[in-house]
């Protein structure tokens, strides 16, 4: 019988399955759905900067979109295993059973990666827990696991009166389907503090200290975690009936969505992924080194085993697109064409790109974008041509903070759903880089990532780049700078 395995990748929109050959990458089916609660608004308010997703979202989208999937899958096949990706930080907490708290309170909710309700409680852990910090380049995040917990925790008495563990979303899917809860390696070093060099999570006091009811919580908290190319466990016979599948076939342990895209957009040594979508996330790795700073995640094995991960990116990327589409009333592809028209010029104003707080470097959740040079006569093409030229320059200021470190990338491929939608979006950003970057052939790469950590798992390859040399591709799609010269441009938005 032929393999074939199954990537899910939960992003912030919308679920999605993408039924992959093992033997060449070959993506026969691919079936999205939106997640309807999350569609209607439910549980989040933009203008708290609180994000939430009801747990039934995911598991009706992930039925739905497997069985489409699977129907495809063709005579003399065999689906032989299940590779999971999700965006993160994204956790819940759960009770004693290890289930999610009933109710419709939003605090019961998986609280989304841009969630940034708990800016205050990131400050104090990173000055609580400053030794611990330096995977994330000695700024813990509010996009992180223990600053959204610990927030819940303190504002919400009747959420923290229930609650007895917490897990991330990557972890929490292999759960479902297993019953065995194998936490990610990759999650627990990116965002939770762990590190090999002191022995997993921080000590218990400085949990206690920063609230006792968060060291409570912690110690409940898994400290082994896995790679995301070894099994959590085998499907359920339950969950096998609902997705279709044969009840015993490995499912992988979890992995966070922007790690899963680098490996299906095929991340090694000296190549960096650059998955573009609502957010941006540079990924590459390379040999192990000191500490980054200012890097949102730098861990040994986050990416590829073996190997020192970075994971480097912007709160907002299409997003920032979208705002300028609702602010003047204009769609995406009459601003693009437009925009694209247009000769570089001094009347153009310089943005830039914090729509969202700013990541990396200088990672500040509280900062704002900011546009220089508008004038009465500025027009929707110009304000669209000025975002886009920041989200590049934000771009280009993460790529020469990690050079600068010694971690240089001469390769560039780029996935997700922009490069595959806005020619004119890619073109700056050859342009502003002034490399060459490369398209990926596959535009789901985190679920392609997650179906080749997927084939590992299930023993089709012996390890992650094996599987990547045959099933990992570029398309023949390639900006190459055009010659028009933004660095002056460049200098405006640094000194800003």
């Amino acid at each position: 019988m032929k393999p074939f395995v199954i990537g899910l990748d939960f992003g912030t929109d919308s679920a999605r399955a993408v039924l992959v050959d093992a033997a060449d990458g070959r993506v026969q089916a691919s079936c999205a759905k939106p997640y309807p609660r999350w569609a209607r608004g439910l549980y989040s308010c933009a203008a708290e900067n609180r994000f939430r997703h009801h747990p039934a979202d995911y598991l009706e989208t992930m039925e739905e979109t497997v069985r489409e999937a699977a129907r495809a899958l063709p005579s003399g096949a065999e689906v032989v295993g299940i590779g999971v990706d999700a965006t993160c930080s994204t956790p819940i907490l759960l009770d004693r059973e290890l289930r999610p708290l009933p109710g419709e309170d939003p605090d019961a909710m998986f609280i989304l990666w841009k969630d940034h309700t708990a800016i205050a409680e990131a400050a104090e852990i990173t000055a609580a827990a400053a030794p611990y910090t330096v995977h994330n380049g000695g700024v813990y995040s509010a996009e992180n696991f223990w600053s959204k917990v610990l927030h819940v925790l303190r504002t919400n008495p009747a959420v923290a009166a229930r609650a007895f563990t917490a897990v991330e979303l990557c972890d929490y899917i292999p759960f479902v389907l297993t019953g065995c809860l194998r936490p990610s390696h990759c999650a627990a070093g990116s965002k939770q503090l762990w590190g090999a060099e002191w022995g997993g999570f921080p000590p218990q006091s400085v949990f206690d200290a920063l609230d006792p009811r968060l060291g409570a919580l912690r110690s409940h908290v898994e400290d082994r975690n896995y790679d995301s190319c070894t099994a959590c466990g085998p499907l359920s016979a339950a969950w096998a009936k609902r997705l279709g599948l044969p009840a015993g076939i490995p499912v992988g342990v979890g992995n966070i969505d922007a790690h899963s895209g680098a490996v299906g957009g095929g991340c090694a040594p000296g190549t960096m992924i650059l998955t573009l979508g609502t957010s941006a996330c540079l990924m590459t790795v390379g040999a192990h080194r000191n500490p980054v700073p200012e890097v949102f995640g730098q861990v040994d094995g986050a990416i590829l085993p073996g190997w020192e991960g970075y994971e480097m990116g912007m709160s907002s990327y299409g997003d920032n697109f979208a705002w300028v589409a609702r602010t003047t009333g204009r769609s995406l592809p009459d601003l693009t064409e437009a925009a694209a028209g247009l000769a570089l010029s001094d009347r153009i104003p310089v943005s830039t790109d914090w729509f969202n707080g700013r990541r990396t470097p200088d990672p500040d959740p509280t900062a704002t974008a900011t546009l220089q040079g508008l004038r009465l006569t500025t027009t929707p093409a110009e304000l669209f041509y000025a975002v886009v030229e920041g989200t590049a320059f934000g771009i280009k200021a993460i790529v020469d903070h990690l050079a600068a470190y010694g971690v240089a990338c001469p390769r560039m491929v780029a996935t997700g759903g922009i490069p595959r939608k806005s020619p004119f979006v890619m073109q700056m950003l050859a342009d502003v880089l002034g490399t060459d970057i490369e398209v990926s052939s596959e535009a789901e790469s985190c679920a392609l990532g997650a179906a080749v950590n997927a084939s590992v798992a299930a023993g089709v390859y012996p390890d992650t780049p094996a599987a990547q040399l045959a099933m990992c591709h570029v398309s023949d799609e390639v900006y190459r700078p055009s010659g028009t010269d933004h660095s002056g441009r460049y200098a405006r938005y640094k000194s800003l």
